[in-house]
Order: structure tokens, then sequence, then C-alpha cells
């Protein structure tokens, strides 16, 4: 190749390169010159409207401000040669929009209502200069929606608040969906410990409850291994509005397809404000339960709801920065009140007398109720003879039997002493527990009058616990599920910020973070009572490995009577769950082991 030619080639090279540049810096641009005339981000609100003269025709070159009435942050624009103006990427909240022009007198109008993910228009006509001075309008007349064909639910915090509660642990705006046309089935799924917030799902318009998405100032709240739920709840109080659509989605809500929910933190305001609260209820204010009358249950069961908490917002700085914090705690203690079966202390000492009629000799006359001593008799078990009196001796009942025995709680219903009180005896006392905590803070902070942002950090820890219904003999667990701790720690990140370029061209941006962390232990981790010696354990070999997943009580299967100790000890679940909100789910891990204990079954 000459050295000509490979100079051409070279050029042509360059200018290849040249034109991909090219072409990407125009495709960023015609993104960035269509974004006024897209529908805003679904994390803020918009304003739109005509301005015309008295005879209708359009007035160009006409002043818009909208001012956000709590901060104090004005926005500029004007109208094109066919009279509308537009504002997006607003936050939400209360406005004011104010109109000015040439030859006409100003007009302002008030209490404007933006939410997120709403377009709202407002036209004004302009009187001419000479006719009025200023002219105010209180408030806006509720139009036709007709510049988006999106079919959407607007929930105000008062809504929320308002609405009766459906939700286990109190206030959810999910409840709110109750409300919403085209929502069917509306409930929790799941255990407490597999999904702590207690999130409500919805099938939407007849489609699935997995097809829903849910945002929190722009962070995908979306709990990965049951997609069904979120990740993160937040206090009705911190919420300022949240909007439901159920139907033509813009593109930005792709990943829903029976409703997708944008929940808006609030902000702080030029002005302090705030509210604490509580609400409270226990067993001593609950009816009895009809079927437990004082003469069989005479303590009601423990049954206590308490939900307290406050939010506090105002300025750092006024017109600049801005803060919002908001914390709610919830406590619940709910014992089932269901009864289980455990021996009268007659036969734990091995009397069984009571079990056949008076003067019945078991070697004689079979009846239902004589105990045969297993050491007599053919290997087929025919032959055997009866325990004299239908009584086994003490020195015949095993020493693990009479260890695990002492630990099974005496009967708290009827006679605890009377033989024939066998069945439906005993009522556990304990109560599962729920503890949980949200908290959130919001910061906003506005360099000048063109630029915006905010971030906005949650976390929600929780502990639940439910204890064995037997207590220290174990057993099932008292609220229906495994007995242990379960614990969680959920948080969630919003970042975003707008920039306002020009007067009809604005430039967006924001990113979101959420990880779900969970965690379950078994009370008897760790402990060797099935294998170690008497009197600390029960003496039973091969009932405990070496390691700590091994351990706890071996499970006594008794016809007719509640279980006891603990049949499948799961002893650690723990998740790590990262959902970034540009649609892209970072890796998640899960890691779960199950011990493997000892059943022993009497018949």
């Amino acid at each position: 190749m000459s050295k000509r030619e490979s100079r051409l080639v070279s050029f042509y090279s360059s200018v290849s390169k040249l034109n991909r540049i090219a072409g990407v810096i125009l495709l960023c641009a015609a993104f960035v010159s269509l974004a006024p005339k897209c529908s805003a981000q679904v994390l803020y609100g918009s304003l739109t409207g005509n301005v015309t003269d008295p005879t209708k025709a359009a007035v160009p070159g006409a002043q818009v401000e909208a001012l956000n009435v709590a901060t104090g942050v004005a926005r500029q624009s004007s109208t094109d040669d066919a009279g509308v103006y537009r504002f997006g990427e607003l936050l939400p909240g209360i406005y004011k929009v104010t109109v000015t022009a040439t030859n006409f007198g100003p007009k302002a109008i008030e209490n404007i209502r933006v939410d997120a993910n709403n377009l709202v228009r407002v036209d004004v006509e302009l009187a001419l200069a000479q006719q009025a001075a200023t002219v105010t309008v209180t408030e806006a007349a509720p139009l036709l929606q007709t510049d988006r064909a999106d079919v959407h639910t607007d929930l105000s915090s008062r809504e929320i608040a308002d609405l009766p509660i459906l939700a286990s642990n109190g206030r959810n705006f999910q409840s709110a969906y109750r409300i919403i046309p085209g929502v069917g089935f509306l409930g929790e799924n799941n255990s407490a410990s597999g999904s702590p917030q207690r999130g409500m799902t919805a099938n939407v318009n007849g489609l699935s409850i997995n097809n829903n998405n849910t945002r929190i100032d722009g962070a995908v709240d979306t709990y990965t291994w049951l997609p069904a739920n979120v990740a993160y709840i937040p206090s009705a109080d911190a919420i300022e509005t949240v909007n439901v659509v159920t139907n033509n989605f813009d593109a930005e809500q792709g990943m829903a397809g029976g409703a997708a929910a944008t929940v808006t933190i609030k902000s702080g305001t030029n002005r302090f404000h705030g509210d604490a609260f509580e609400y409270h209820t226990d067993n001593k204010l609950r009816s009895r339960n009809y079927f437990r009358p004082a003469a069989v249950q005479p303590v009601k069961p423990k049954n206590i709801f308490n939900q307290y908490g406050g939010v506090l917002g105002g300025p750092i700085k006024k017109d600049k920065l801005f803060f919002f914090g908001a914390y709610e705690g919830t406590k619940i203690r709910t014992a089932s009140g269901a009864s289980k079966s455990v021996a009268p202390l007659s036969i734990r000492n091995g009397d069984f007398s009571s079990l056949i009629p008076a003067g019945t000799d078991c070697n004689v006359t079979h009846v239902a109720g004589c105990i045969y001593d297993p050491n007599t008799g053919n290997a087929d078990g025919t032959g055997r003879t009866a325990f004299p009196g239908n009584i086994i001796p003490a020195n015949r009942i095993d020493p693990a039997a009479a260890k695990m025995l002492s630990l099974v709680p005496q009967p708290n219903v009827g006679d605890p002493n009377s033989a024939t009180n066998i069945t439906n005896n005993f009522i556990p006392t304990g109560a599962p527990q729920y503890n949980l905590s949200r908290a959130d803070i919001k910061v906003n902070y506005l360099p000048n009058k063109r630029s915006m942002v905010f971030g906005r950090y949650s976390i929600s820890p929780s502990l639940i616990f439910d204890p064995p219904a037997l207590g220290p003999a174990g057993g099932d667990a008292t609220g229906g599920g495994q007995n242990g701790n379960g614990t969680s720690r959920t948080q969630s990140v919003g970042l975003g910020g707008s920039y306002q370029i020009s007067s009809t061209m604005l430039w967006d941006m924001n990113a979101g973070y959420t990880r779900l962390r969970l965690g379950a232990t078994n009370i008897d981790i760790g402990s060797n009572f099935g294998s170690d010696p008497l009197p600390n354990g029960l003496g039973i070999p091969g009932t405990n490995g070496t390691d700590k997943l091994y351990g706890g009580i071996p499970a006594f299967q008794i016809s007719s009577w509640a279980n006891l100790g603990n049949a499948a000890s799961v002893w650690s679940i723990t998740a790590v769950a990262s959902t970034i909100s540009s649609h892209r789910e970072a890796p998640s891990a899960r890691r779960a082991a199950r011990s493997a204990s000892t059943v022993v079954s009497l018949p």
C-alpha cells in the first residue's frame, strides 16, 4: 500500500469514528429534545395549559411562573406560538400559577394540587390590561383528564389514614387499594417472619398478584424472592401521596401489568410541621371469646396491639435546604387461645386406673385402656400380662421419659389432678411477639431556581418470636408456624434531581436501592438436650450430633396428646436481596439449613 493510500485509509477511518461519535451525540440530543414532550417521570408531577385572550385566541410569549407554596421555589416558563406552556418534574405539592403578558393584566391561580405521575391542566384566560388589575382565582376547577390516557387513582395521606385498617400490623397504604376499580382479592400472604413488612397482594384487572410493581421515591420496592410482596412499607404519616396506575402505563412503568404504584414520601417545607400518634388495644379492652367463658378460662389470653410514632419536617435553611423525618414502632402480642391436650399428673406417674372400669382385671377381661407389661408374653405381643391395677410401677418408667414429662406444664383448664381431664386441658400462656420499627429521613436541596436534588434513606428492623406451646418441653409453635426467632432488616435509598436547561427543556434523573436481609434461629440451637446425660439432658444416644445444627430437643409424638420437643429445627435462614431502580437486580444469595431432629413416636 502506498503512503497516499495509507493516508486516505487513515483519513476515512478518522471520519468514520467522528461520524459514530456525532451519531451518539445526535441520538442523545434527540432524546433530550424530546424530553419536554414525553410524560414526566412517575416520581414527579407536571403542569400544562393554554393561555388565551378574551376572544379565545392564543397568547404566545406569555410568562408563566409555577410557585411551590410550601418551599417557596418558583419555576418559570413561557408559552409557545400556540399559547401552550408546560412544567415538568414538579415535586408533589400545592402550587400557585401566575401568568403575565404584554397588554394583558396579570392573573394568578392558587391551590393547584400536583401529585406524582399526574399531568394537571390549568388553562388561563387573560383580561386586557385597561380592564382589570391582577386577577386571583383561589381554587382551580377540576377538569376531566384529557391530556393522559392512563387509568389511575391518587391517594392522599389523609385518605390512607382515614380508611379502615385491613393489615394485620396496623396502618398500611395498600389497604386503600380496596377502593380502586379493578382490584379483586386483597390480602396478606406468607408468614410474618418470611414477609415481616406484612405487604398485601392484589389481583388487579384479573391478572396475577406478581404483575404489580411499587416504587418509593423512584426506588423499586420489590421483594425479589416473593415478587408479589413489597420489601418496605413506609408509615402512613410519612406518605405524601400514592399514585396507582391500573391501565395504559407509561414506558417507565413497564415492570407492571396489573398495578404500578408510586409512593412519594413527604418533604420538608419553610414551616416546621409534625405530629405524634399512638394506637393501642389489649385483652382488657376486648371482649371475651364466646367459647371460653370465665369458668373455663379465668384469664383472657394476652392480646396487645400498640403502634406509635411521629413525624417532623421543616427548613434547615429557608428556601434552600429542607428535612423530613418519620418513625413508627409496632408491637403485637397475640396469644392463640387454642387448647392443647397434656397428660394429667396421675397418668404422668404411671396411674392409668381411671381409664378402665373400677374392679376390672385386665388379665381376665380385656377392655380399652388396659396397660400390659411389654417384658412379658410372646414376641408377637400375645400372652402379655397386665400391670396390676393398671398402674405402671415407678421403677419401670424410663428415666428419659420421666425427665421429659417433668418439663411438660400441668393442665390449666379443669382439675389438673383429675385423671379424667385428659383432653383440651391446657391453653398455652406464651404469646407470639411481633416487633417492627420504621424510620425515614428525607432531605431536599435547592441550590438555585433551576435545580433541585433530594435524598431519602429508610430502614426497618424487625424481631419476631414464636414460643413453643409447652414452654421448656417444646412442642408446636404457639402461633402455628415454627418456633424460634425471626429477624430482618430492610433498607431503601432514593436519590433524585433535576435541572432546568431552558424554559422548554428540563433534565432529571433518579436512582434507588433496596436491600432486604432475613434470618431465623430456633430457640434450642446449639444445645444437646437429647443426648446429654441425665439430669441435664435426656441421655438418649444418637439424638444429637457433634454439629450445633443437630442440637435441640428430639420430638415425641404421643397419640391424642400435644407433640413434645421440636421435630424440625430451622436453625438459620439468611438472605440478601438488592434491587437497583434502573431495572437491574444485583445478585442475591440464600442459605438455609435444617437440623436432623429425631422423632420418637409412641402408640
